[in-house]
């Protein structure tokens, strides 16, 4: 056969190379035309979620690019919803003085209420999980904490207890059939509320065991956190593997994984101690985004998503202090709103 002269050739590259250029170039000016257009409407949602306009646009413009103009066609985005991952919460702290909600400006959506005054103060598209920390079953005191809060549509659900302890080896007894009357009380006089808790580990964080503390099945509670929290001093960074160990435990002492909501950890240092003889460090922005990727594939759809915390509770550090964190989190709680989307 016979060949182009080597010249020949070469120029003949250039001018492909060249068009390959022009036309990827120009495939690239629509495509973030098509997105600026098409998304106009999850901007405007995200920014007033509480987001900052600036980076709203850069985080769903590129989550468009990515995915496709798809990701911003239908309805527009609300953050209203209870459906999918776009839910987003981080307790403690989050009223300012003037009643304002702190969180709101990295995404978070559903806020940590424990009064009718932090309820009114909600921006719309907020909603409220109603602090309780109860568990004597449905007396007058939990009934005058829940009622006020029966009748308002931007109630989410009720968190009963943070780690109730079923044996009172630890803290004060908690039984299931205690949980299982408030949550009855809850699903028959506030319909569609979700309730909460986050589940106590009876063993240690590389061998955790949920076995014989609360299921749906006998405490009728709809939603159970797991908390798993690898960044410590003992590890010389963060042991991944106990947020998969976590959810096995979970999920093999009843809990279904559409139930488990995930807890990230965003807090470190002051005077926590791990139960591995060290003390808990605050993440690294690389180490906080391993943890949500950890946590992705486990529970792919939860219905909401925990990160603790927002407020410094122990002398410690977390979110409110640390933009690093906040810029991680505020990524992740748009993009999952973009991605929400996605056919």
């Amino acid at each position: 056969m016979r060949q182009q002269p080597k010249t020949l050739r070469f120029a003949s590259l250039v001018t492909l190379l060249a068009t390959l250029q022009v036309v990827t170039s120009a495939h690239a000016s629509s495509i973030a035309r098509q997105c600026r257009w098409a998304c106009h409407d999850e901007i405007a949602a995200c920014v007033a979620a509480g987001g900052h306009l600036r980076t709203c646009r850069k985080s769903i413009l590129g989550c468009c690019k990515r995915e496709g103009v798809a990701v911003c066609q239908g309805p527009p985005a609300s953050t209203t919803s209870t459906h999918g991952t776009h839910l987003h919460y981080t307790p403690n702290n989050n009223f300012d003085s003037s009643g304002r909600y702190v969180p709101g400006a990295v995404a978070f959506n559903l806020a940590d209420v424990g009064s009718v005054s932090d309820l009114a103060s909600l921006p719309s598209g907020v909603k409220a999980l109603v602090w309780l920390g109860l568990c004597d079953g449905v007396d007058a005191a939990f009934v005058d904490a829940v009622r006020p809060f029966v009748s308002d549509p931007r109630v989410f659900g009720f968190y009963l207890m943070d780690e109730p302890d079923p044996t009172g080896q630890w803290a004060p007894l908690c039984t299931a059939a205690n949980l299982m009357a408030e949550a009855d009380w809850i699903h028959a006089n506030v319909p569609g509320a979700h309730t909460f808790i986050v589940l106590m580990n009876l063993d240690t964080s590389t061998a955790p065991t949920y076995a014989g503390t609360y299921t749906p099945e006998n405490s009728h509670i709809d939603l159970y956190g797991i908390d798993p929290y690898p960044c410590r001093t003992e590890t010389n960074g963060c042991d991944y593997s106990m947020i998969t160990k976590a959810v096995a435990a979970a999920e093999t002492s009843g809990i279904p994984v559409d139930r488990i909501v995930p807890v990230y950890q965003a807090f470190g240092a002051g005077n926590w101690d791990d139960d591995g003889g060290g003390q808990y460090t605050l993440p690294t922005a690389n180490q906080e985004q391993h943890i949500l990727s950890t946590w992705a594939p486990l529970v792919p759809n939860p219905v909401f998503d925990y990160a603790y915390s927002w407020g410094t509770q122990n002398s410690d550090q977390a979110l409110e202090r640390s933009r690093d964190l906040q810029a991680v989190f505020f990524a992740h709680n748009v993009a999952l709103q973009c991605r929400r989307r996605r056919p």
